[in-house]
């Protein structure tokens, strides 16, 4: 599992979202003490939230996986309510 990969995979993440990668509420992926972690950008001089515990390389590809098909599922159904709501109101 190349580090390359991560985050080629958080920053499609962020792109999705139309978020910069280092725009406050980007998605970031710390990296130490020989794990991954997920991170969120909370504030203008680099304060992180935790999104993820420390994972290895591998968990973290599965975890970065889910964490996609997630908001892809959220943003589909938010767009599916969104459409009903508008076609209720013009049909």
């Amino acid at each position: 599992m190349a580090k390359n990969e991560l985050l080629d995979k958080v920053d499609y993440i962020n792109l999705l979202r139309g978020i910069e990668p280092r725009a406050i509420n980007a998605y970031r992926l710390d990296m130490a003490y020989g794990g991954y972690r997920l991170t969120q950008l909370v504030n203008g001089v680099g304060g992180e939230t935790d999104i993820s515990p420390r994972l290895k390389a591998n968990e973290m590809r599965e975890f970065l996986d889910g964490f996609f098909k997630g908001y892809i599922a959220n943003t589909n159904d938010r767009t599916e309510r969104l459409l009903d709501k508008v076609g209720g109101e013009n049909g």
